[in-house]
């Protein structure tokens, strides 16, 4: 970590910017340490944070936004794109596929907690046909919301700084499974919602012809 916050020190707020940019077009780079030593730094009045996060979530819509364009004109190919060291590529695309069809446009705000998911949302996204500005508004969120985790926990543990970045993977794994858990609810709540509609829809059908039956009797 120390290394990092020397980095940043000497360059200032572009390289949150340049990590997240780097993390998100799918170059290995952690993302997260360099959210929390910017954290770390504007504690101790080394860095503006509110500038540090902006320039996050900038970078951070931006690549996001690009592969979105791309999915769109290119299809599954830019999805397929991502996964093609993996063991079954195929498989892949289609496991992603079915996370992002269970819950929809939603994940992009929490997306970026979970490795893997993070770079494949985007141009399912785009695939999907989710409309610009809904994807827009939704990844300016999870990309704030991300931001500021990462960062405040970097501010507020800023004297124990290599003690969090060892934890950060955990949190961000645990965050995803909560997250999911939490969207999986609301599905739920919401598909028995609808059949309950449904339902009733049928019943007062039923109800009608049945009347209608009797007059004409």
């Amino acid at each position: 970590m120390s290394e990092i916050v020397e980095f940043i020190v000497r360059h200032g707020h572009v390289v949150p910017f340049g990590a997240l940019l780097a993390r998100q077009i799918g170059l290995p780079v952690p993302g997260p340490l360099f959210l929390l030593a910017a954290g770390a730094l504007a504690a101790a009045g080394k860095l503006t944070l509110v500038a540090a996060l902006g320039l996050a979530v900038v970078s951070g819509v931006l690549a996001d936004w690009v592969w979105y364009e791309a999915s769109r004109l290119r299809g599954d190919k830019v999805v397929h794109w991502f996964h093609r060291f993996a063991p079954d590529p195929d498989a892949a695309d289609r496991r992603s596929g079915r996370i992002f069809a269970k819950y929809g446009p939603p994940i992009l705000v929490f997306d970026k907690f979970v490795l893997g998911l993070d770079a494949v949302a985007p141009p399912l996204a785009g695939t999907s046909g989710t409309r610009r500005l809904r994807f827009l508004t939704l990844e300016t969120t999870g990309a704030g919301l991300y931001s500021c985790v990462y960062a405040a926990l970097g501010y507020v543990f800023s004297h124990d700084l290599n003690r969090v970045a060892a934890y950060t993977g955990k949190a961000g794994t645990l965050a995803g499974e909560v997250v999911f858990g939490a969207l999986a609810i609301c599905g739920t709540r919401r598909l028995a919602r609808r059949q309950r509609a449904v339902r009733e829809s049928q019943d007062s059908a039923k109800e009608a012809n049945g009347r209608k039956c009797e007059c004409e009797y």
